[in-house]
């Protein structure tokens, strides 16, 4: 992940300092949302989602397939990472050719079958010929 990338999800997710944060799938965003939540904070990264584990005030996934897929099951153990309140954003961006509606809208899909509120749905910067969007989700309820 980029610099560029790792700044547009600082600004969308907009951590404050002291929170917990794990970020899935790109350490290099560790650091970045490190500065952010400054000593006070937890940072904790995962390459998988099957791999994580503690609860956070913020889940920040980075161009994970499970969340491209049908099956569900993978994303059953987000609920056991969230606190409470505690928000889930995947950031993806489509193939070359590709444009960012249809992979918002099967991302959402996904979430919404795997029993998560979709909060919001942001199409962000494009950078490197790649457009990168964001989508946030809470357990319902």
């Amino acid at each position: 992940m980029t610099s560029g990338r790792a700044a547009f999800a600082i600004e969308v997710t907009d951590p404050q300092p002291g929170c917990s944060v794990l970020v899935v799938g790109a350490d290099t965003a560790a650091d970045a949302f490190a500065v952010r939540v400054g000593p006070g904070g937890v940072i904790r990264t995962s390459d998988s989602l099957s791999d994580a584990t503690g609860v956070s005030d913020l889940v920040c996934v980075f161009g994970m397939p499970e969340f491209r897929g049908r099956d569900v099951s993978r994303l059953a153990c987000i609920p056991d990472l969230l606190g409470p309140a505690g928000e889930l954003w995947v950031f993806d961006s489509p193939g070359h050719g590709e444009s960012t509606g249809p992979l918002s809208m099967q991302i959402s899909t996904t979430l919404s079958r795997a029993g998560l509120a979709i909060v919001d749905i942001l199409e962000g910067r494009c950078m490197e010929g790649r457009c990168v969007i964001a989508l946030c989700a809470m357990v319902k309820g």
